[in-house]
């Protein structure tokens, strides 16, 4: 049964490149409570100047963090530039976007999308369980034919008959269209699998069914 949930934070997946100042919010995944990020970069790290801008609906600033920035390994000899931003905030009423900025420019922004009700639709196009053409050890889950919107992502978390907790699979998809790989799963005779959709802030609970791996 789909059921509403609002988280108090967000964890937020973004990317920057502090060489050529490009970089790209990927996701926003609503939480309950926060990983293991913190909530600002540490006094001990250099000032990139990069930030994540919170603001309300009428653009107007509400808020902001010096993110913590994990960078890539580089060549010999090469300054790291490269980055991942793996950031939990706090998330309010108020809070409608998130925009990454470098030196003062903004260079992307995330805008909340709203949640649309798919389940019924979902539902009566979605497979569970059946194998890809030429590879029985795949599993289709999902369905392609709800269309991405701006500010929604799909997860899909599955838990086997021989685990006591919840794996999520993937995260960030557009559509709820996914593949589960048996093989992940040894041992294991039925998996439980649900999709969530994230809608900006939002997270609910589209499907949840038990597929056979026997």
């Amino acid at each position: 049964m789909a059921e509403n949930e609002s988280g108090k934070f967000a964890h937020v997946i973004a990317n920057i490149d502090t060489e050529t100042g490009k970089g790209q919010i990927r996701y926003i995944l609503p939480t309950e409570r926060r990983t293991s990020s913190v909530e600002q970069a540490g006094p001990d790290k250099a000032d990139l100047k990069v930030r994540l801008v919170f603001k309300d609906s009428t653009g107007k600033e509400i808020g902001r963090v010096q993110p913590e920035l994990r960078f890539e390994a580089c060549h010999e000899g090469e300054k790291p530039h490269r980055a991942i931003i793996q950031q939990d905030v706090s998330v309010t009423d108020a809070l409608s976007q998130i925009e990454l900025e470098y030196q003062g420019k903004t260079i992307d922004t995330f805008r909340a999308g709203s949640s649309t009700p798919v389940d019924q639709q979902f539902r009566e196009t979605a497979n569970f369980g059946f194998p890809l053409p030429g590879d029985h050890t795949k599993l289709s889950v999902g369905t392609p034919t709800i269309e991405a919107r701006s500010g929604v992502s799909y997860m899909v978390q599955a838990k086997a008959d021989n685990a006591a907790h919840w794996q999520t699979l993937s995260v960030g998809q557009s559509t709820p269209d996914f593949v589960v790989d048996k093989n992940q799963f040894p041992g294991a005779s039925t998996l439980e699998v649900r999709v969530t959709q994230n809608a900006g802030f939002q997270s609910r609970t589209v499907d949840q069914r038990t597929i056979k791996l026997e």
